[in-house]
């Protein structure tokens, strides 16, 4: 009887212990769970001011439109800050300040697309292996989207690295590549000039380091005018 008795009562004891373990596990993991929580309400309080900011850019974007004159003629195009806010403040901010005054379509492709937007093109007009290698000093954060790279669709230019974010360049679709869906931002689209853009992708070429598609002749940017 003794016996039973103290078996009993180590098994109480046990019993005793490991409930005392367990709740201590309990109370470790509610201590986590609470931080947790706390965190991800003090994250979703930043996420919710940062999309205000967006919702406010956006907003202020609406309705921008722009025109790329040319040696060639004009490139009307509208913006879509809806999927890219950020590119189109970009695009929209360097235009009006005249940072795409000068410089050039250096990269041209028929049946693919134009390119331009590069500073180096307007420092070194004649020196075309430069062309195409040039970057802002700031960049921005990639927003790939599901807008479509379709003929006419404005979209930018980037460095294979994509932790290196996008620069100033830019290229409008001479046709459709599907390839480079959610892979480039695309931010706006051609609504009148793309006779324009066919007569630039047609011209003739001339092959030079890091780019075998450089017009022959330059192909300038004379202004881009913003409006609504």
């Amino acid at each position: 009887m003794k016996r039973i008795i103290t078996i009993l009562a180590g098994l109480a004891l046990l019993i005793s212990c490991s409930k005392s373990d367990e709740v201590k596990h309990l109370e470790n993991l509610n201590k986590e769970l609470s931080t947790n929580i706390s965190n991800l309400q003090s994250n979703l309080q930043i996420a919710r001011k940062a999309q205000l900011k967006f919702q406010f850019l956006t907003n202020k974007l609406r309705g921008i439109k722009a025109t790329i004159v040319t040696n060639h003629g004009d490139i009307e195009v509208k913006f879509d800050p809806k999927v890219a806010p950020l590119h189109v403040f970009s695009f929209v901010t360097r235009a009006e300040s005249g940072f795409y005054d000068g410089t050039q379509f250096h990269r041209i492709m028929k049946g693919f697309m134009i390119q331009g937007g590069d500073s180096n093109s307007k420092k070194y007009p004649a020196d075309f292996v430069r062309h195409g290698s040039g970057e802002p000093i700031v960049a921005i954060p990639h927003e790939f989207n599901s807008k479509k790279h379709l003929r006419g669709v404005l979209s930018t230019a980037r460095n294979p690295d994509k932790s290196r974010g996008a620069g100033s360049q830019f290229f409008i679709m001479h046709a459709e590549n599907s390839g480079l869906n959610n892979d480039y931002t695309a931010f706006g689209e051609v609504t009148k000039g793309m006779d324009v853009v066919d007569k630039i992708a047609s011209l003739p070429r001339v092959s030079v380091p890091r780019n075998p598609n450089h017009p022959k002749n330059p192909v300038i940017i004379k202004t881009i005018k913003v409006y609504r």
